[in-house]
């Protein structure tokens, strides 16, 4: 009975060695650095361009990355609300649209997804997928973090242990993100571009759903024409609100709002045999900003449709449709105007650069470890991510890797009574008012997705709970840590900085 025993001890613990060396060659898998010696260092000012200056050249490209769906063995995970959410029909395309501008003497490219999300390694399989002949001296890769669109993160499976994320389709995004900068490139002409700030109250649009209630509420406009008759290029535009009007219930791909303002800047709003506008034509490639917090049209919001004259609480298409309609008819008059005329002079300027981000939070350390969040890190409980400041004449962007909370960008930061640090806010001053330049786009989801970005005043995991709340509020556990927010500030606030504004009128 002894040796009985001694032998299931011994065999227990060879057991327990084989079980902690699988698991540790497991870790040392999974938390690898997939783009080893990978580090970016951008510094193009944007004083030769205005010392030399050369006319503007813009191009726009577009891919459709629509998922497939005729294989139901193979069932596509939409993202954004819970698990098994299985894509049952897609209700409209999705799209990988880029913009490329060159001043001359930089030459810069822009892409926007519509996606849930796209991690640091993917932007770098971007990068590395696009043509040395091309000349991209940087490129941007955005995110709309739409929650009708498949799982590109690995959150949003069949259930809590399984990745959403089907690989086929990964790598169809990222072929058709590099073939948009291609087509964009093939596509440059002379340009004119004119920037518009567009106040936008985010009554019966947007909610704040966490104090304190402060807004990326404006819309942010770059119009880019012919020099010769005016006709538009393409559009950019920038507004702070989460893709996810039809909300949880919906299994129908989308591409929400963002895809209906698109539309309707290019080709302008026709119901059942009435135009109710008129749009611009071009290409659009909308960009996301500071959605933190959470910025959302809720289901308690109701949306005026001012074209169809309906209104719009429950989460539907319609909703959706409406809430592009209140963006395309507070856009489309800006880009009507004759004033500011557009300056075919706009001098590019950019500092960008890779830090390492620490990772506090144990369930994205074990989603990963999982299989689920499938991205490399710099070390270990470290991640390689990237900031950006872009100056393109008198505006100025900045490229933040996930959602920033609103109040670290425009202001009002609080340290309110039940924090879990008793300190003065640090993420100061506003990140706007180091930007340079008139008009000061913030492009959330911008090369990364880390998850939310919180002040650390306002840090919230241990009772008692801001403002009184009975239970802690959402954020922190879709986000890195509380020292997501610091170290994020402190280095867009360095490249602000380092970077030059050129303000520049038009030639003609």
């Amino acid at each position: 009975m002894k040796k009985l025993f001694l032998r299931v001890l011994r065999w227990g613990a060879v057991l327990l060695l084989l079980l902690i060396i699988v698991l540790v060659a497991r870790g040392i898998y999974v938390f690898r650095d997939r783009n080893p010696g990978y580090a970016l260092d951008v510094k193009i000012d944007a004083a030769k361009s205005r010392a030399e200056p050369l006319p503007l050249r813009v191009g726009f490209g577009r891919v459709k990355i629509n998922p497939d769906l005729s294989d139901p063995k193979r069932p596509v995970w939409v993202a954004g609300f819970s698990q098994h959410r299985a894509a049952t029909a897609i209700h409209d395309d999705l799209w990988a649209v880029a913009c490329v501008l060159d001043d001359g003497h930089a030459r810069l490219g822009i892409v926007g997804l519509d996606a849930i999300g796209f991690f640091h390694d993917d932007v770098v399989a971007v990068r590395r997928a696009c043509v040395a002949e091309w000349k991209l001296d940087y490129t941007i890769v955005c995110s709309m973090h739409n929650h009708s669109t498949p799982d590109l993160m690995g959150l949003w499976g069949p259930d809590i242990l399984h990745s959403g994320v089907d690989k086929r389709y990964r790598q169809q995004v990222i072929a058709a993100a590099a073939k948009s900068l291609g087509d964009a490139v093939a596509a440059l002409q002379p340009a004119g571009v004119a920037f518009h700030e567009i106040p936008t109250p985010p009554d019966g649009l947007v909610a704040d759903t966490r104090k304190p209630i402060v807004f990326d509420a404006d819309i942010r406009v770059m119009h880019f024409t012919r020099p010769a008759d005016g006709a538009t290029i393409g559009t950019i535009t920038g507004w702070g609100n989460h893709p996810e009007t039809p909300w949880g219930k919906n299994t129908e791909i989308t591409a929400d709002y963002c895809g209906v303002l698109r539309d309707t800047l290019e080709r302008g709003f026709t119901h059942e045999g009435k135009t109710f506008s008129t749009g611009v034509g071009g290409i659009h490639l909308f960009i996301n900003g500071a959605v933190g917090g959470l910025m959302t049209t809720h289901p308690s919001v109701t949306v005026h449709d001012p074209y169809l004259q309906q209104d719009y609480k429950e989460p539907s298409h319609d909703k959706s449709r409406a809430v592009g309609h209140q963006l395309a008819a507070r856009v489309l008059p800006k880009l009507a105007e004759t004033s500011p005329a557009p300056a075919d002079i706009a001098p590019i300027g950019i500092r960008a650069r890779t830090i390492e981000m620490p990772v506090d939070n144990k369930m994205f350390l074990a989603g990963s470890l999982l299989g689920l969040m499938d991205r490399g890190h710099s070390h270990w409980k470290k991640m390689r991510t990237e900031v950006a400041v872009v100056t393109i004449g008198d505006a100025s962007i900045a490229c933040v890797p996930g959602e920033i909370y609103p109040e670290i960008v425009n202001g009002g930061i609080e340290h309110p009574p039940g924090a879990d640090f008793d300190i003065e806010p640090l993420e100061v001053p506003p990140l706007r008012e180091l930007m340079p330049g008139r008009i000061k786009f913030v492009f959330g989801l911008a090369n990364d997705e880390l998850g939310y970005i919180i002040p650390k005043s306002e840090w919230d995991v241990k009772p008692p709970y801001l403002y009184n709340a009975k239970g802690h509020v959402y954020g922190e556990i879709n986000s890195c840590g509380p020292e997501t927010a610091r170290i994020l500030h402190a280095a867009l606030a360095e490249l602000c900085r380092e970077v030059k504004p050129v303000v520049t009128a038009s030639r003609n």
